[in-house]
């Protein structure tokens, strides 16, 4: 359980991180250089460990290839 709160703690600081970055590109108009690929995996860690969060499901139950 512990693990999960640990991954949504991280990925939420990255992709907040991201959006303001991105907002701060669109302003300046520079190019946003981030690659979707990272952003897809970060989301969807974030996904998986906010489902773990919410039905109290260990990490390794989560992805059993992992444990």
């Amino acid at each position: 359980m512990e693990v999960n709160f640990i991954i949504l703690l991280f990925t939420t600081v990255y992709l907040i991180a991201t959006i303001l970055y991105y907002r701060y590109t669109v302003k300046k108009g520079m190019v946003f250089r981030y690659k979707p690929l990272t952003l897809l995996v970060v989301f969807i860690l974030f996904l998986l460990s906010l489902y773990g969060v919410i039905a109290h499901k260990p990490y390794n139950e989560i992805l059993p290839f992992i444990g």
